[in-house]
């Protein structure tokens, strides 16, 4: 069986782009890492994480380099950003591509939203950067390692640089984040798991912070802390905070070492120009969502613009200007980013951000796969297509409840024959033709081409149409077939199947037509799919629910890397394991205990988290996947769908061959601080 790991340049996906911005495909890829500069480099009694990627071929002698910036910011750029050993040069794309050097001037015009994560995707700067690839290096941060017992980790700052107010970037912001921030849920992030360790009665130890120094800070856990846990955790994404701007914003009902009231912080805020209600208010605001605040210095490539009027996230239009302080250059020198500003542009009808793209007010748009031949034949040569490939496991699945409170329905989902007839009942081949008008091919819930545990059995394992077997094996289940022409289950009681969804998913037109292949072997199937989100979501927590199209949580992703929850049932949160997952997430106060395979994979996963070495997590990751592939949980009827996007042909540096995914943050894995326009 062929596994590749993390080679995440999908060739099998669709990938059409057409010539512009000197945009090429896999031919012109060079090693995808940073220079030398920016990777963690191992210190004297340490180990350097193993999933860094190798340097350069051709390092940037940043020792002899002549730094320069935008003409429309004066003084000296050497004042403005770390010394020359610790800036960060740009050489290439997160797959690897090499980056044309920019010109300085213009607007990146994007499409609005009200999310409040939208606007962090094109902007926000993490501890770590990945690559398409799997491979990641220190962004943020200039160094990281660890000591041989993994319980201590050293973070190594960049010397000289700074937040976007000018104000210098030190340990001390590492500390104030840390203490008076995310330990006193000011922040309200405290769940992070990357920063304590279970003690025996698995309540959280959380880490020791100490400064060594202004430029270096150490992370001290009662017990080992594996990358897996640590580093590479999607949710540690930051851990800083400007000390200089928010100390007095933090009252002591917050944090202890405090003198201010809840009172006076609000008016320290206020006077900020900052309003909320509530002390938890601002701090989620101002410790967590801060990009969304105009005022609050950040590190990031571009800042939300103080002046009234363009500074709502969710107002008509919303300017991020650029850094003045960003620490990031060129392999000639130039500070990034290249461009102006941002502009969040939002609009008020469905389907006019189509006409703004096509007027040129709009750069870049997502667009429908059903939408692409004609936006492409229409925008002519002033737009390229590319393509986020996905790391779904398919599309159009479905998936059953195999702790549900009807005990016969809970025992035939259990049944392997049953679910494979569920698939293979299904002619996938004009499903393609119906639902996506040929564009995505037959297959299964499994990695997609190129994603790490791709298996082409797997891609089609149960996709053969076969309505003659599919009976047999509803037989052998135990089902008899009804005078009314659908089975029933042997005392005679109607066998229907209620499949749950929430409006606004793709089941309602998925459904149909998935409907009318079951219903032809004899499976009686009902429709569910007017749930608001919340409405479902609580459906699945009160464990009311049977069946699922188009699942909230969805089997699969990128990898263990990215997020665990999706593989393996250790929280509430995915459809397909159910209450397995309550179980484990309760440490067995709620749930159903899991048996058989269900266990096996807790047994892998917990071993994968207590493995430092990552080609051996790699190893117990492909079991897991072993066992997805013999039960088949989840079913999908087509490959996955990737993300679509037109840009203008204007813009420069959008590198092809990415990936969508939330370790990778999704949009920022584009770079847009390397974009310009020409």
């Amino acid at each position: 069986m062929k596994k590749r790991l993390l080679a995440l340049l999908l060739a099998g996906t669709m990938v059409v782009s057409l010539a512009a911005c000197g945009g090429k495909g896999n031919e012109d890829q060079k090693d995808p890492s940073p220079t030398p500069t920016t990777a963690a480099q191992p210190t004297e009694g340490t180990k350097q994480p193993e999933a860094t990627p190798e340097p350069t071929p051709t390092p940037v002698p940043v020792d002899t380099m002549k730094f320069s910036g935008p003409p429309t910011i004066s003084g000296d750029v050497t004042e403005r950003i770390p010394v020359a050993s610790d800036v960060f040069v740009e050489q290439v794309s997160a797959s690897g591509e090499k980056l044309e050097i920019g010109v300085y001037g213009g607007k990146l015009n994007l499409m609005g939203s009200s999310s409040s994560w939208n606007a962090s995707r094109p902007i926000l700067e993490s501890i770590i950067h990945y690559n398409t690839d799997g491979t990641y290096y220190a962004n943020v941060i200039k160094e990281f390692s660890h000591s041989d017992d993994y319980k201590v980790w050293t973070f190594k700052l960049r010397e000289g640089m700074k937040w976007s107010d000018g104000a210098p970037f030190t340990a001390d912001d590492i500390v104030f984040w840390y203490e008076q921030c995310h330990l006193t849920n000011f922040d309200t992030k405290k769940s992070w798991t990357a920063l304590y360790t279970p003690d025996a009665d698995g309540n959280p130890v959380y880490a020791t912070l100490t400064k060594v120094n202004d430029y270096e800070v150490t992370w001290t856990f009662a017990s080992p802390k594996y990358p897996a846990d640590f580093i590479e955790n999607g949710d540690f994404k930051w851990c800083w905070a400007p000390k200089h701007y928010l100390e007095d914003l933090i009252p002591q009902s917050v944090y202890s070492g405090s003198t201010l009231s809840d009172e006076q912080a609000l008016a320290n805020a206020q006077a900020k120009g900052l309003s909320y209600a509530t002390v938890k208010d601002m701090g989620k605001a101002v410790a967590y969502y801060f990009w969304n605040v105009p005022g609050i210095p950040t590190l990031n490539s571009y800042v939300l613009s103080t002046k009234a009027g363009v500074n709502d996230v969710k107002g008509s239009l919303c300017i991020f200007d650029r850094n003045a302080y960003f620490w990031k250059v060129d392999a000639q020198g130039q500070q990034l980013p290249y461009c102006d500003e941002i502009d969040f542009i939002m609009t008020s009808a469905v389907g006019q951000e189509q006409l703004m793209f096509l007027s040129g007010e709009l750069d870049m748009i997502e667009v429908g796969m059903q939408d692409i031949s004609t936006m492409l034949t229409n925008a002519g040569s002033k737009a390229y297509l590319r393509t986020f490939s996905s790391t779904n496991w398919g599309s159009y699945q479905v998936t059953f409840n195999y702790t549900c409170k009807d005990e016969k329905l809970a025992a035939l989902f259990a049944n392997k024959d049953f679910r494979q007839a569920m698939s293979i009942s299904v002619d996938r081949t004009q499903v393609s033709g119906l639902l996506s008008d040929g564009f995505l091919e037959p297959g299964q819930a499994c990695p997609g081409e190129g994603n790490f545990g791709y298996d082409a059995d797997w891609e089609t394992k149960w996709t053969t149409y076969d309505v003659a077997t599919a009976k047999k094996l509803l037989e052998g289940c135990g089902l008899v077939m009804g005078s009314d022409g659908f089975y029933d289950f042997a005392d005679g009681t109607d066998l229907v199947i209620n499949f749950y969804a929430y409006v606004d998913s793709t089941a309602d037109s998925a459904y149909p037509v998935l409907e009318q292949y079951w219903k032809a072997a004899g499976i009686k199937t009902a429709y569910k799919g007017d749930y608001a989100l919340d409405a479902f979501d609580q459906e699945i927590d009160n464990n009311t629910w049977y069946a699922v199209i188009i699942p909230h949580t969805a089997i699969g992703g990128l990898s263990l890397r990215s997020r665990v929850a999706p593989f393996v049932p250790i929280a509430q949160a995915a459809e397909w394991y159910g209450e397995y997952g309550t179980y484990y997430g309760t440490n067995g106060a709620n749930g159903v205990k899991p048996t058989g395979a269900m266990a096996d994979l807790v047994t892998l996963y917990e071993q994968w988290n207590s493995t430092p070495d990552t080609e051996a997590r790699d190893e117990i990751a492909l079991k897991i996947y072993d066992i997805h592939k013999e039960n088949l949980w989840t079913i999908a009827y087509l490959k996955a769908a990737g993300n679509y996007n037109l840009v203008s042909s204007a813009i420069h540096n959008w590198s092809d061959n990415l990936v969508s995914d939330d370790l990778y943050q999704y949009g920022n894995i584009v770079h847009y601080w390397t974009l310009f326009k020409k």
